[in-house]
């Protein structure tokens, strides 16, 4: 069991790296273009992929160190697992580990195009089940543009109440990275408006890495 954590740590510090040199790589990607371009849009979609980055790399950190989730993030976990728990007695199990199988194949390569396709077939095979609000989280992370908002949208309309085991809850989830699309795309009205839903629904929910997402507010 301890060789199994030492090698967990030896690549959480792996790939905690190579994402922080990712995410200077971004940055500098940034500023260069915006001296030298006026592809404004295509800036604001590297500012916005730098944030996701630097969350995932948050979480990892964490996971890496062994920190104690908070009281509250336990408590979102808790709701998660008795969501998992209550969509095992509803639908078939042959169905869900299916689904699962499917997830675990597009999650383990999310920077590959060749996620995408079985992250889309959880959606379109499974939309009942809780991984197909995950799945389409991650598809909605993967693109940019009209496809990103449509795929976020799709996340808030039909798996709000989807719940990845770390307690973050798809559609608190994917309204905070809606709100930031429209904020970066300069639409401050429609930001608003989803934060303010946040602030009056979803005060407790969580991101991948444990804090509130009401905390991340700007």
């Amino acid at each position: 069991m301890a060789v199994n954590l030492v090698i967990v740590h030896h690549f959480s510090d792996i790939i905690i790296q190579f994402m922080k040199a990712l995410l200077i790589v971004i940055l500098s990607i940034c500023s260069f273009t915006a001296v030298s371009a006026q592809d404004t849009d295509k800036i604001k979609e590297l500012e916005l992929k730098v944030k996701m980055l630097e969350e995932r790399v948050a979480r990892l950190e964490r996971i890496k160190t062994d920190v104690e989730p908070s009281r509250h993030t336990k408590k979102m976990m808790e709701i998660a697992k008795k969501h998992s728990n209550q969509e095992r007695e509803k639908f078939k199990a042959d169905d869900i580990a299916k689904a699962e199988v499917l997830y675990q194949k597009g999650n383990k390569m999310l920077a590959d195009e060749r996620s995408k396709k079985p992250l889309d077939s959880i959606v379109s095979l499974y939309p009942q089940l809780n991984r197909a609000g995950c799945a389409q989280l991650y598809r909605a992370q993967q693109e940019t543009g009209t496809e990103k908002e449509r795929l976020l949208k799709d996340c808030i309309e039909r798996f709000s109440n989807c719940y990845y085991g770390d307690g973050a809850q798809v559609g608190p989830l994917a309204m905070f990275q809606l709100a930031y699309y429209y904020r970066y795309m300069s639409k401050e009205a429609e930001a608003e408006k989803l934060f303010k839903q946040l602030r009056q629904q979803y005060r407790g929910a969580i991101g991948h890495d444990g804090e509130k997402l009401l905390s991340k507010v700007e």
